[in-house]
C-alpha cells in the first residue's frame, strides 16, 4: 500500500472538486483546499481557504506542511460561458495556474502540479480513438484556455523543474452534476412526465458522440496515477472510458433507468464550440492497472436514481 498523501485541491467545492476530496479523504490522504464557495464537509479538510486563487494566503493555508500534489481543479467550467466570454473564461484559468506554478517553485519544489485539463483541447480531431499525441486544436475558448495552461506549465516544468501531471478529462458525469447533457436530459424528463408529456427536445442531432467516464472512477483514475511514482517533467494522460457513445443513446438510456415514457426529438443545431465525435484511447492509463468500474448503463442508474430523488 502507498503512502497517505498530503494534497492541496484548488476549485475544491466544485462538483469533480467535492467528489475528489470525498474520495481523497476516505483513502486516508489529508486534504487543503480553495474555492469560493465554503466544502460541504468540512470535517474532512486540514485546511480550507474560501477565497479565490489569486487572493489566498498559500503559505498561511498550509501552515509549513509540506505538500506532494496540487490538484488543479479551479477555473472555468463551460464551452457555453466561455464563448459568451473568452476573457472571463481566460481570466478564471491562466493567471492563477500561473501563480500555483511559481509557488511551488519556490516553495514547494518536492510537490507535483497535476492541472484538470479536458478534451476540449483535441477540438474535432481526424482520427479515432485519441491518443494523449493527438495534435492540439481546440475550436472553443474553453479548449484554447485549457491548452494554453498546459502549455505555461511545459514551460514551467522545462526552465523551473517543477513536476507537471495533465489530466485531459473527456464527458465526465455522476450524481450532483447539476449542468449539461445528463442533467438536463433528466430534468425535461421528469418535467414532461409530470405534465404528461410524451416527448423533450434536445440540441444536436443526436449522432455527436462523445467519451463517457462516471465521477468514481475519475476520481478513482486521479488518485492512481498520484500514488505512483512520479517523473520529472511533464506526462499527459486521457481520462476516459475509451467507450464511444452517441448522445441519443445516452439519452435513451437514461430515460429507461428514470423509468419514464418520452421521446426525443433533436432541434439539428450543435452549439458553438461542440466537438463531433470523442473517443479516446486510455492505453497509457490502463498500463498503471486501472480500469473503469462503472460502465454507462450503471453509472447513469446512479445518476437517475440521485434526480428522481431531489426532484
Amino acid at each position: 500500500m502507498t503512502r497517505p498523501k498530503t494534497i492541496l485541491i484548488t476549485g475544491a467545492s466544485g462538483f469533480l472538486g467535492t467528489w475528489l476530496s470525498r474520495m481523497a479523504a476516505k483513502a486516508g490522504h489529508r486534504i487543503f483546499g480553495i474555492d469560493l464557495r465554503a466544502p460541504l464537509q468540512p470535517q474532512i479538510w486540514a485546511g480550507f481557504a474560501t477565497t479565490s486563487l489569486d487572493s489566498v494566503d498559500l503559505d498561511a493555508l498550509l501552515e509549513n506542511n509540506k505538500i506532494d500534489a496540487v490538484c488543479h481543479l479551479a477555473g472555468g467550467a463551460s464551452v457555453a460561458a466561455s464563448v459568451k466570454d473568452p476573457y472571463g473564461d481566460f481570466s478564471s484559468l491562466l493567471p492563477g495556474t500561473a501563480r500555483l506554478a511559481s509557488f511551488l517553485k519556490k516553495s514547494q519544489p518536492q510537490a507535483r502540479l497535476f492541472l484538470f485539463s479536458s478534451a476540449a483541447v483535441y477540438g474535432n480531431p481526424e482520427i479515432l480513438p485519441i491518443t494523449e499525441e493527438t495534435p492540439i486544436m481546440p475550436i472553443s475558448p474553453y479548449g484554447i484556455h485549457k491548452a494554453t495552461a498546459e502549455t505555461l506549465l511545459a514551460h514551467y516544468a522545462r526552465v523551473f523543474e517543477v513536476g507537471i501531471t495533465i489530466f485531459r478529462i473527456f464527458s465526465v458525469y455522476g450524481p450532483e452534476l447539476r449542468k449539461q447533457l445528463i442533467w438536463d436530459v433528466s430534468q425535461k424528463a421528469l418535467l414532461a412526465e409530470e405534465e404528461g408529456k410524451r416527448e423533450i427536445t434536445l440540441f444536436g442531432t443526436g449522432k455527436e458522440s462523445r467519451d463517457f467516464m462516471y465521477v468514481k472512477d475519475v476520481c478513482q483514475a486521479v488518485l492512481k496515477v498520484i500514488s505512483k511514482s512520479n517523473p520529472e517533467g511533464v506526462e499527459v494522460y486521457n481520462l476516459a472510458s475509451g467507450v464511444e457513445s452517441s448522445i441519443n443513446e445516452v439519452a435513451e438510456l437514461l430515460i429507461k433507468n428514470l423509468g419514464v415514457e418520452v421521446q426525443i426529438k433533436f432541434d439539428g443545431e450543435v452549439p458553438k464550440g461542440d466537438p463531433a465525435n470523442w473517443k479516446a484511447d486510455i492505453s497509457k492509463l490502463k498500463s498503471l492497472g486501472f480500469t473503469p468500474e462503472y460502465n454507462l448503463d450503471k453509472g447513469l442508474h446512479q445518476v437517475a436514481t440521485w434526480a428522481k430523488s431531489i426532484y
